[in-house]
């Protein structure tokens, strides 16, 4: 108890101080967001004969606010953007958001995309946190990469047999997140003998894009399994569950209990026990909290939660910041606040759990006092409660940005290191990408 309170001590003390210095993306002297629809964005654009800049974000997404609050707000950032594009955000789990999504295969959170009004083309996308001077580097550079991949996807096209020819496209739709990359992906793994499959290379390109589990791909690895296991470990038993659980969770992408097809989930269950998966259990529950979010039958589901977080809690203290938080973020689009006060009720009992321990892990704490606010928040809890929550939250947050500096560091020196890879034999898209 005294942790708790001496931490809220603290809070009260610098509140003013870190609200003063937060970050917002709508500052004077950053890039200058347009809301409106997305066929108003298109208007706009060709009205001032400018491309279009698409910051593609969700709510959850730890490097797009990491955009938000600490690129976007910058002058030299602004400056450009503002001069050169219409620039807009785009909740990707919201609205007309989930559709602009889908129509332009945004699959990775945060995408950027540089977008031309006339047609609605992605001319360029940039995926991934990017420091100030990178992402306008990208920006400038967009005009040139559009010709490129026109360029590159022509010369597929024509000679699709070429293996050199192949490489090199697959490698920019790698690089980009296209989501094109799964087809030539495909393609390409047709033009390697099966029995190279296992290699770390173009094992890289299965685990990524092979997501059937009843593909001729999978079946070969299914027959062969000792030997990617033994080449890659641990990723080649978790290529096997991620076909798994992207073909179940596929399945439970239905408005209806009733529109749940449970002859090809009983198919699945009985493909995992010829393959002797062991995670069998996993995927059933995993299938059933999937749905009920789908069904939005928020209620059933937050029993489930409940009894998952008893057990969590119990046997570990970082049961939240681990794994936990991923059930709760499950919440988004539910409108009943009897679901958030059972979420914020959990949220207390998680920091309960974590001021127990000897040692404070602020990593930790600094996430389930976010999380905890907007739960109270959403559950219409007010008063003193709300208050203090917010205060915690608010000086957890922006913690981050204090560290900017070492972020984009630790940044350029990844990329360095990746430039600097050298790999033997022939480069294919994978190394290229650093795909390991």
């Amino acid at each position: 108890m005294k942790k708790v309170l001496s931490i809220v001590a603290v809070c009260l003390l610098l509140i003013s101080t870190v609200h003063g210095a937060k970050a917002d993306d709508n500052s004077k002297d950053g890039i200058q967001f347009t809301h409106a629809s997305w066929q108003e964005i298109i208007a706009k654009a060709k009205s001032e004969n400018k491309i279009i800049f698409a910051d593609c974000y969700t709510t959850w997404c730890g490097p797009c606010k990491m955009l938000a609050k600490q690129v976007f707000p910058q002058k030299e950032v602004g400056d450009y953007f503002n001069a050169n594009f219409i620039n807009v955000k785009i909740d990707c789990e919201k609205g007309e958001g989930i559709d602009l999504k889908n129509k332009f295969g945004v699959s990775a959170f945060p995408t950027m995309l540089f977008i031309d009004p006339s047609n609605e083309k992605v001319l360029h996308r940039v995926v991934g946190f990017r420091p100030a001077e990178e992402l306008i580097k990208e920006a400038k550079g967009a005009p040139a990469e559009a010709k490129r991949a026109e360029a590159l996807a022509a010369a597929f096209k024509k000679n699709k047999k070429d293996i050199k020819t192949t490489e090199d496209y697959l490698s920019y739709l790698v690089k980009v997140s296209d989501p094109k990359a799964e087809t030539v992906a495909l393609h390409y793994l047709s033009m390697v003998p099966k029995s190279d499959w296992h290699k770390k290379d173009y094992f890289w390109l299965m685990s990524r894009y092979v997501k059937d589990p009843f593909s001729k791909e999978a079946d070969y690895f299914y027959k062969n399994k000792d030997k990617f296991i033994e080449a890659n470990g641990f990723k080649g038993e978790y290529f096997e569950s991620g076909m798994y659980y992207s073909y179940a969770g596929d399945l439970a992408d239905v408005k209806s209990k009733e529109e749940f097809n449970q002859k090809k989930f009983d198919k699945l269950v009985k493909l995992m026990e010829k393959n002797s998966f062991d995670g069998i259990e996993n995927i059933k529950d995993y299938t059933n909290r999937a749905l009920l979010i789908h069904v939005k039958d928020y209620s059933t589901y937050m029993d489930v939660v409940e009894e998952k977080f008893a057990k969590g809690l119990e046997s570990n203290s970082k049961f939240y910041s681990q794994s936990g938080f991923n059930l709760l973020n499950r919440l988004k689009d539910c409108q009943d606040k009897a679901c958030f006060e059972r979420a914020a009720k959990l949220m207390d009992d998680v920091i309960a759990t974590q001021m127990a321990t000897e040692e404070l892990d602020m990593f930790g704490l600094s996430i389930a006092y976010r999380d905890s606010y907007e739960f109270i928040k959403k559950a219409g809890i007010t008063g003193e409660r709300l208050a203090v929550a917010k205060a915690m939250s608010d000086l957890f947050d922006n913690i981050v940005p204090k560290h900017r500096a070492l972020l984009d560091k630790t940044y350029k020196d990844a990329q360095k290191a990746k430039e600097e890879g050298k790999t033997g034999g022939r480069a294919i898209p994978a190394m290229k990408m650093g795909g390991y």
